[in-house]
């Protein structure tokens, strides 16, 4: 969990100016994230973020953002930052489904975000007022159970997005970006399993293709999330 400093940190005053006019708490929290979006939340080091803004010292930075939980923190809600929310429509779902996917697209040129976003309390401004809208749409409800819908929401989204991350990553480190690379690369192996027969149900899975349908995806889970929470709604 993030140490206090770091998690009151949006109530902190900006340092005075001055000493040193590169610095500032948003070309901090600006750099980090272009540093993370880059190469990964754990290149976003204190001492990465001073080079990229020409300050001689990492301590530098830590009268602006109390420490590096603190720049964490406001990384995190200066990603929420960018989710914008529509005029609430009086239709939950409809609602709902567009804050979801608005995060889905934060997450995904973010990709470090859902890593980080489940180690701390997202209790930033941005990330409230995205509570908020959410809580909104479910105003009919009682409070825990709107809590209780919305957070199942979030937890799809976020969890889809980690899955995807940590898919990419692997991908990445082992040199297979793209399907067609993943598909040769296994081909020999699910050549094999199909060959043994054991198993009916893959090998027609298999026989047809192998293909999932063009419409899977996060859209099409979220859209069965809805519907389950639709059929339990007063």
């Amino acid at each position: 969990m993030p140490e206090a400093p770091g998690s009151l940190i949006w109530s902190l005053p900006e340092p005075p100016g001055g000493q040193q006019p590169n610095l500032s708490r948003d070309r901090i929290v600006r750099a980090a994230l272009k540093i993370a979006d880059a190469e990964g939340a754990p290149a976003a080091t204190m001492r990465r973020v001073a080079t990229a803004l020409g300050s001689s010292t990492p301590m530098s930075l830590y009268r602006y953002v109390g420490s590096k939980d603190g720049l964490v923190d406001l990384m995190l809600d200066a990603a929420c930052g960018e989710v914008s929310t529509p005029a609430p429509s009086g239709d939950w779902r409809a609602d709902l489904r567009a804050l979801a996917l608005a995060n889905w697209d934060m997450m995904q040129r973010h990709q470090w975000f859902a890593e980080l976003v489940h180690t701390r309390p997202p209790l930033g401004p941005n990330a409230l007022r995205l509570t908020d809208y959410g809580l909104g749409a479910l105003s009919f409800l009682d409070p825990a159970t709107a809590m209780t819908y919305l957070g199942m929401v979030n937890s799809l989204t976020i969890g889809t997005a980690l899955q995807l991350a940590e898919e990419l990553k692997m991908r990445r480190r082992v040199g297979l970006p793209t399907d067609d690379d993943l598909r040769a690369a296994v081909k020999p192996i699910h050549d094999e399993i199909v060959a043994t027969g054991r198993y009916p149900n893959y090998n027609r899975w298999a026989a047809d293709g192998g293909r999932f349908h063009d419409a899977a995806g996060f859209p099409l889970m979220l859209d069965i999330l809805l519907d389950g929470l639709a059929a339990r709604m007063p």
